[in-house]
């Protein structure tokens, strides 16, 4: 990796959120987790009940059409990139807004479908 990557690399690991010391990075490792979670969660709940209980119709038809795996995967890292983006433009409010959205949105009525399901 060349001098300017490494430390483009290591600015964007040490920005810290405004008015804190936590670093943004912490913001961008707490979506990705996130979207783990979403990731892992709808395809439980996909294999379970099957695509139509997608409320999302793009990824109801990236499943139908690429398999539940594949549209998942590429919905998910997707995501990541474009979090990433937000992190190197220091958005760091809008990434952590997300995340709390898609803990609300996403992960919480997986959550409580699948557990109800047992």
């Amino acid at each position: 990796m060349g001098t300017l990557a490494r430390h483009w690399a290591r600015s964007l690991a040490t920005i810290t959120l405004p008015g804190s010391e936590t670093r943004g990075f912490s913001a961008l490792a707490l979506f990705v987790a996130v979207q783990i979670a979403d990731g892992a969660l709808t395809l439980a709940g996909v294999a379970r009940y099957g695509p139509a209980a997608e409320s999302n119709p793009i990824l109801f038809v990236s499943m139908t059409a690429l398999g539940t795996g594949a549209a998942l995967s590429i919905a998910k890292l997707l995501a990541i990139l474009l979090a990433t983006v937000l992190h190197a433009a220091r958005l760091h409010a809008a990434l952590v807004l997300l995340t709390i959205f898609y803990v609300f949105v996403a992960v919480l009525p997986w959550t409580l479908l699948l557990w109800s399901a047992n």
